[in-house]
């Protein structure tokens, strides 16, 4: 079993009182990891050594910092398999995920470090011969980061590598169930040579450390990733502070099959936005709205899809979904389907638990369909965060459109066609920080993440995920003699 102390000033230090939890496999139930528990005290010192280190970090050369990030990514890629390992066990996700998800927070530490080397400015000297304008942007100082348990990596790699280029200092709170892969990294930015005190790690509740982190004077941002419930708390108690936030959260989003798309693709595209990370991703595509024409067969199809797929455990490369974080969180997700159920939807296919063999010692749930739902019912308008979607059917494009934005959230959504204009035209009128054309789940570290309504707040990649890290300041010189504004009190 791994064992981890906090992460403060470069070094492993015990947590005040020695508290701890052990996460154990939710696949398996073996024990994978010891993670300390920190106190508000802990958090303190933490902060203390983020700030000593901030100004320094912040002066030195942006190309040096791009340097030590691309110098981390190359350890990262180095030590990749085991990363992944860390992650798939942590979370029960499918091992081919876990490479996915680490080589993907690889490419985004690239990509930031890149960013270093262009790290905005301007000059302004059109305001006549005696005087000059600058516009330059600063780094916000120590910037707090609060990651979920699902995606543990990405999360943090959303994030991280854009604060490190804009020359900020962090302390990280992970999930107390998933923290394996940020201590690596911290341990990794060490040995790649980064200052102490420029990343630091302290683990625990969230009731706790991350209550303490959000409420911290020496802690200039909070960039939270998590339920919306939680992220309007966090953002109520920064506005008090007048604390800038950025908030990741919640999604509910639609998957848009017309009857002119590619509909081997659009099966392929949605059972992936249905099952990858067993459901449990903010923008997993949990409402399918089909053309009416279509949905009897493709709902058929879908199910036939979804029946093959293996659920297995983690480290297995033959896995396409894994288990459930814990088993509060299956049975949840089961209730979801029960109050369906309920409501009048149909269980097409899965809303079970798995049993028997492999299944016995974790928390597995079989993908699940359901069938004529309507925007009244629970489902429709809530986030499970399981391997469930919804089927409604859909007549025209307007009333697509309408169902596609009957939520409160508005983190992404996807649709399928091959007509070019509708495409266009309905991906501009969907509410969503991101819309998936003919695909989903896909993308590029330049495409700017991050939601509409209550989706959050800010966003996170591309060249915006850099500037969120940054303050704005305009300094204006007058050259030369300047004219006296009050002349009769020379």
């Amino acid at each position: 079993m791994r064992s981890y102390n906090l992460w403060i000033g470069g070094r492993d230090v015990a947590a005040e009182g020695g508290a701890g939890t052990v996460r154990r496999s939710p696949a398996h139930g073996a024990e994978l990891a010891r993670f300390a528990l920190g106190s508000a005290a802990d958090l303190d010192r933490a902060v203390a050594a983020a700030r000593a280190a901030r100004e320094s970090w912040s002066d030195r050369n942006a190309m040096e910092r791009a340097a030590l990030m691309t110098r981390l990514a190359d350890l990262m890629q180095a030590g990749l398999d085991r990363l992944a390992e860390i992650e798939a066990e942590e979370v029960g996700k499918p091992i081919r995920d876990g490479r996915g998800e680490i080589a993907h927070s690889i490419n985004l530490t690239r990509y930031a470090a890149a960013l270093a080397w262009e790290i905005p400015g301007r000059a302004q000297t059109h305001h006549g011969t005696s005087a000059l304008g600058i516009v330059s942007y600063e780094p916000i100082g120590v910037v707090g980061m609060i990651t979920p348990w699902n995606f543990p990596a990405v999360t943090l790699f959303q994030k991280l590598p854009y604060a490190l280029a804009a020359g900020c200092t962090v302390v990280i709170k992970p999930s107390e169930m998933t923290a394996g892969t940020t201590l690596e990294v911290a341990r990794l930015a060490t040995e790649a040579g980064f200052p102490d005190g420029v990343i630091n790690v302290v683990t625990g509740k969230g009731s706790v450390v991350g209550n303490a982190m959000v409420d911290h004077p020496d802690v200039d941002m909070i960039s939270f990733t998590g339920s919306t419930e939680v992220g309007r708390a966090i953002g109520e108690k920064c506005a008090r502070q007048v604390k800038r936030a950025g908030l990741e959260l919640g999604g509910k989003a639609a998957n848009i099959v017309f009857a002119d798309a590619d509909l081997d693709d659009a099966l392929d595209g949605v059972a992936l936005g249905t099952i990858l990370n067993q459901g449990e991703e903010c923008v997993a595509g949990t409402r399918l709205l089909v053309e009416k024409s279509i949905a009897e067969t493709f709902t058929r199809k879908l199910a036939d899809r979804l029946s093959r797929l293996r659920v297995g455990l983690p480290l297995d490369p033959q896995t396409d979904m894994g288990a459930m974080i814990h088993e509060d969180h299956m049975k949840a997700v089961l209730a979801h389907v029960e109050t369906a159920r309920r409501e009048g939807a149909d269980v097409v296919a899965g809303g079970m638990r798995l049993t028997g063999g492999i299944y016995d010692k974790g928390f597995f749930i079989a993908p699940t369909i359901l069938g004529k739902v309507t925007p009244e019912m629970s489902y429709f308008r809530e986030e499970v965060f399981g391997p469930v979607i919804s089927v409604t059917a859909f007549e025209t494009v307007d009333e697509a459109v309408a169902l596609a934005n009957a939520t409160e959230y508005g983190l992404g959504n996807g649709l399928w066609t091959k007509d070019l204009d509708k495409a266009h035209q309905v991906s501009k009128r969907l509410r969503s920080g991101t819309v998936w054309v003919n695909t989903y789940l896909d993308g590029a570290p330049q495409m700017p993440f991050g939601g509409y309504k209550r989706s959050g707040l800010g966003r996170e990649n591309g060249r915006e995920g850099l500037i969120e890290f940054m303050q704005v300041k305009s300094t204006f010189f007058r050259l030369g003699k300047r004219a006296k504004a009050l002349p009769h009190a020379a």
